[in-house]
């Protein structure tokens, strides 16, 4: 079971998130959003290797909600979060395209450009 330590996807702190959600959201900030809970002991997750494993095959369904949550936060957050989280081409290319059809903060696109750019390089 999972909980919340920061509000994310309109979930309050506190609140318990489903499983999918949770762990798609520790892969792609740097900062633990949510922590595994069990019993009486609570304590952030470090993701397994076999989770690690788990790529776009199964975000791909909830790909764009997560995504779409990951851009809700203001421009700097956003921004900070692209340059250090370690996200995949594909995941920088959905997020681009969201942020283009969306809010279209040039901030925010360039961040995901730049990023885009060195990964192609």
């Amino acid at each position: 079971m999972y909980k919340a330590i920061q509000e994310i996807g309109g979930y309050e702190v506190g609140d318990e998130v489903p499983t999918e959600k949770a762990l798609v959201w520790l892969e792609m900030y740097s900062v633990p959003q949510v922590e595994e809970v069990d019993g009486e002991s609570k304590k952030p997750v470090e993701k397994k290797a076999e989770e690690k494993k788990l790529e776009t095959s199964e975000k791909s369904s909830s790909g764009n909600a997560m995504l779409d949550d990951y851009l809700s936060r203001n421009t700097n957050v956003v921004k900070k979060n692209v340059e250090e989280d370690d996200l995949s081409q594909k995941q920088l290319e959905e997020l681009l395209e969201l942020e283009n059809s969306d809010k279209k903060r040039s901030v925010v696109i360039q961040a995901i450009e730049k990023r885009l750019n060195k990964s192609g390089d």
